[in-house]
C-alpha cells in the first residue's frame, strides 16, 4: 500500500534538475576552463590580496570589491588552490540553479519549472563558459544577488509585505558591491514593478522604491566611502574606471562589438532573422498541435514565410550568427511587458490578478529584469561564449513559460479543442526535454572532443585542451626546474594562472595589458616592477587582443616594454613552436615564448 506514495515522490520532477546537474557535472569535470584567458585574474588576485596588496592602488580591477575578497577569503579557510575555486564555483552554480527554480515556479508548475532549471543546468556547463570556473566571479556572484533580488520582488508582488522589498534591497546593494549592471537591472525591476502596481500614485511608487533602495545603499554607500577613503580617487574613477568613467577606447570598440552598435543595422537585421526563425518553429508547433486541421494551411504559409526571410538573413551574416533564436530575445521580452502592462487593470491593491501561476505582475518584473540584463548586449543577444550564461537564464525561464504553458492555452483558444490544447502541452514539453537532453549530449560529446590533456601542478589539477594542453604543460614544467617556489615571474599580455599553479608569483599592478590601459607611466611603471623584483624568466603567450583593436603585445601596443624585454631578455624556449624561437603572435595555435635577462 505504501510502495506506490513512495515511487511517486522518486519521481518528483526537481530530480530532473538534480540528474542534470551531476551528469553535466560528471562529463565537465576539470574540464571548466579554457587556461591563459581571464582565469589567471581570478585564480591569482584572491592570492595577491591575501598577502597584503591593496585592490585597485596595488592591483588594476575594473569591478567592485565583493568577488575577490571573498575568494581571498575561502582562500584563507579552505587553502590556495584551483579545487577551492572549483567548488566555489559548483557551489554557486547550483545556488543559481535553485533560486531560477524558485522564480520559474512562480510562473509554472514543478514540471515546467524543472523543465526551465534543468535547460539552466546545461546551458550553465557550457564548453565554451562554464560557470564552474567562469571569467568573471563577480558575474557569477552578481548574477545570483540579482536573480535573488527577483525573487523577493515577486514575493513582494504576493504579498506586499514590506519586509521583502527591504530583502530586495539587501541583494540589490550586494549586486552592487559585486558587478554593477546585475544591481542596475534588479534595481529597474523593482522601480518598474513600482510604477506598474501604483501607477500614477507617485507617493506610494517612492514609498516602495524608497523600502528597496535605502538597504540596497546602507551596503554600497559605506563601501565605496571606504574605497575612496583608502584610494586615490583618480584611481577609481580614471584609472580603473568603476564607475564607467574614462573608458578607453579599446574597451569601447569591445562593447561596441558585443553590444552590436558596431553595426546596429546589420545586428537588427539579425535580430528579424531570429524572429523569423521564432516564427517558423511556433508555426510548427501549432501545426501539429491543431487536431482539428482548423490552421494548417494558413500555418503552412507562416512557416514557408519565416523561412524565405531567414534563410537570406542567414546566408548574408553567416560570420556573425549561427541562427540562434535568442537574438531576438528584445522583441520577446518587449512583448510580455506590454502584454502585461495592459492586462493590469482594477484599483492599486486589488490582488485578484495574483491569484495562480504566472500572474502578469510576475511576467512583467522578470520580463523587465531580464531585458535590463541584456541591455548591454541588447542587438546581439549572445546564446553562448563566456557570458550567455550570466545574462540569459531568466530570459530562459520565460521562453520555457510561453512554451509550455502560454502557446497551448493560445491553441486551446484558437481551436476552441481541449484536445488541441493537450497535444500542444505533450508537443512542447517533448521538444524541450529532447533540447536539453540532446544539448546535453552533444556539449557531453564536445567536451571529450576538445578537452583530454591532464595538467597537475602544485596548486591544481585541470584537463586542459587538446592543442593547447602539451604547449601549457610544457612551460609549467619549465617554470618548476627553472625558478624557484614563490619567485616573481612575468606572464604576457596575459597568463597569470602559469604563476598561480606553480606556486609563484606576480607583481605587475595590470593583470591583463589590455590595450588602451596602460598610459606611457604604467609601461614605465611596469619595467620598475620588473627592475625591482629582479625578474629572471618572462613569459609571452599567443593571446592576440583583436577584439581590443590590436593584436600583438609589445609590436602593436606597449611598445616600450616591449622594447625593454627584447634589449634585456633572450629567448630561451618556444612551447608549441617547434623549431621556431620567434612565432609571431596572431596565429590560432598556442604558443609561449620564454624569455630570461640576460647575465650582466
Amino acid at each position: 500500500m505504501t510502495f506506490a506514495p513512495r515511487f511517486n515522490s522518486m519521481l518528483r520532477p526537481q530530480l530532473f534538475v538534480v540528474a542534470a546537474f551531476v551528469a553535466m557535472l560528471g562529463v565537465s569535470w576539470r574540464r571548466w576552463t579554457s587556461m591563459i584567458v581571464d582565469i589567471g585574474r581570478e585564480t591569482d588576485l584572491p592570492l595577491r590580496l591575501m598577502n597584503g596588496e591593496l585592490l585597485y592602488r596595488d592591483i588594476h580591477y575594473l569591478y567592485p570589491p565583493f568577488s575577490p575578497y571573498f575568494n581571498a577569503l575561502i582562500y584563507t579557510v579552505f587553502g590556495v588552490h584551483l579545487d577551492t575555486l572549483a567548488f566555489s564555483g559548483i557551489v554557486f552554480t547550483a545556488l543559481l540553479t535553485f533560486i531560477c527554480y524558485k522564480i520559474a515556479r512562480k510562473l509554472m508548475s514543478p514540471a515546467g519549472a524543472s523543465i526551465a532549471a534543468a535547460l539552466i543546468v546545461v546551458m550553465s556547463f557550457k564548453p565554451a563558459g562554464s560557470l564552474v570556473l567562469p571569467y568573471s566571479f563577480a558575474g557569477l556572484h552578481a548574477a545570483i544577488f540579482a536573480l535573488a533580488a527577483v525573487f523577493f520582488t515577486i514575493r513582494y508582488a504576493e504579498s506586499r509585505k514590506r519586509a521583502d522589498l527591504l530583502i530586495t534591497g539587501i541583494f540589490i546593494g550586494l549586486a552592487a558591491i559585486t558587478k554593477q549592471e546585475f544591481a542596475f537591472a534588479a534595481a529597474v525591476a523593482v522601480s518598474a514593478y513600482s510604477i506598474y502596481l501604483h501607477r500614477t500614485n507617485f507617493r506610494l511608487v517612492l514609498r516602495d522604491i524608497s523600502f528597496a533602495a535605502i538597504p540596497a545603499m546602507a551596503i554600497a554607500v559605506p563601501v565605496f566611502g571606504l574605497l575612496f577613503a583608502a584610494i586615490d580617487w583618480r584611481i577609481l574613477i580614471d584609472d580603473c574606471h568603476l564607475f564607467y568613467t574614462n573608458i578607453p577606447e579599446s574597451l569601447n570598440l569591445y562593447n561596441r562589438f558585443r553590444s552590436g552598435l558596431n553595426d546596429p543595422l546589420g545586428s537588427f537585421v539579425q535580430m528579424i532573422g531570429a524572429a523569423a526563425i521564432s516564427t517558423a518553429f511556433v508555426a510548427l508547433i501549432v501545426f501539429f498541435s491543431d487536431r482539428r486541421g482548423k490552421f494548417r494551411a494558413r500555418l503552412a504559409y507562416w512557416f514557408a514565410g519565416s523561412i524565405a526571410v531567414a534563410i537570406p538573413i542567414l546566408y548574408l551574416y553567416r560570420d556573425q550568427w549561427d541562427g540562434s533564436p535568442l537574438r531576438a530575445l528584445p522583441f520577446f521580452l518587449l512583448a510580455i511587458i506590454v502584454y502585461a502592462w495592459r492586462t493590469r487593470t482594477g484599483p492599486t491593491e486589488d490582488a485578484d490578478d495574483l491569484k495562480g501561476p504566472a500572474s502578469p505582475h510576475f511576467l512583467f518584473i522578470v520580463a523587465v529584469f531580464s531585458l535590463a540584463l541584456i541591455f548591454r548586449v541588447v542587438l546581439r543577444v549572445p546564446s553562448g561564449g563566456f557570458s550567455g550564461s550570466f545574462y540569459v537564464p531568466p530570459s530562459l525561464i520565460l521562453l520555457v513559460y510561453a512554451l509550455l504553458t502560454a502557446l497551448p492555452l493560445a491553441v486551446k483558444r484558437w481551436s476552441g479543442d481541449e484536445n488541441s490544447y493537450s497535444r500542444a502541452v505533450a508537443v512542447t514539453r517533448a521538444f524541450c526535454l529532447l533540447a536539453i537532453i540532446g544539448t546535453a549530449v552533444s556539449f557531453s560529446f564536445r567536451y571529450r572532443a576538445r578537452f583530454g590533456y591532464e595538467i597537475s601542478a602544485q596548486r591544481g589539477t585541470l584537463v586542459a585542451e587538446r592543442r593547447s594542453g602539451p604547449t601549457i604543460d610544457a612551460a609549467l614544467k619549465f617554470i618548476e626546474a627553472n625558478t624557484a617556489e614563490n619567485e616573481v615571474i612575468a606572464v604576457l599580455p596575459e597568463g597569470n594562472d602559469l604563476a598561480f599553479l606553480t606556486g609563484r608569483r606576480i607583481n605587475f599592478r595590470h593583470q591583463v595589458l589590455i590595450p588602451g590601459f596602460l598610459g606611457e607611466q604604467d609601461e614605465k611603471d611596469a619595467i620598475e616592477a620588473l627592475k625591482k623584483a629582479n625578474v629572471r624568466y618572462i613569459f609571452i603567450t599567443n593571446r592576440p587582443m583583436r577584439e581590443f583593436g590590436a593584436t600583438a603585445f609589445g609590436e602593436d601596443f606597449y611598445t616600450t616594454l616591449g622594447g625593454f624585454i627584447n634589449e634585456n631578455y633572450e629567448t630561451v624556449a618556444a612551447f608549441g613552436s617547434p623549431g621556431d624561437l620567434d612565432p609571431k603572435i596572431g596565429g590560432p595555435q598556442l604558443f609561449i615564448k620564454v624569455f630570461k635577462r640576460n647575465e650582466p
